[in-house]
C-alpha cells in the first residue's frame, strides 16, 4: 500500500491507516507487534505536511 502510493497516483485513506495502526497495537500478542506502530504513528503526527501528498 505504501509502495503503491509512493510510485503511482494512489492515495492512502488516512482513516484506514489509523485503523490498521490501532488494530496492530491492540490486537498484537507480543510486545514487538504492539510497539511497531509507534514510529508510524509519530511520523504521521510530526511529519504530516511531508506525508500529506500520499494520503487522501
Amino acid at each position: 500500500m505504501v509502495n503503491k502510493a509512493m510510485n503511482s497516483d494512489y492515495k492512502i485513506e488516512r482513516k484506514l491507516m489509523t485503523d490498521l495502526i490501532t488494530t496492530m497495537e491492540i490486537g498484537s500478542l507480543c510486545a514487538l507487534g504492539g510497539g511497531l506502530p509507534l514510529p508510524i504513528r509519530n511520523a504521521l503526527k510530526y511529519f504530516d505536511n511531508e506525508l500529506a501528498q500520499y494520503f487522501s
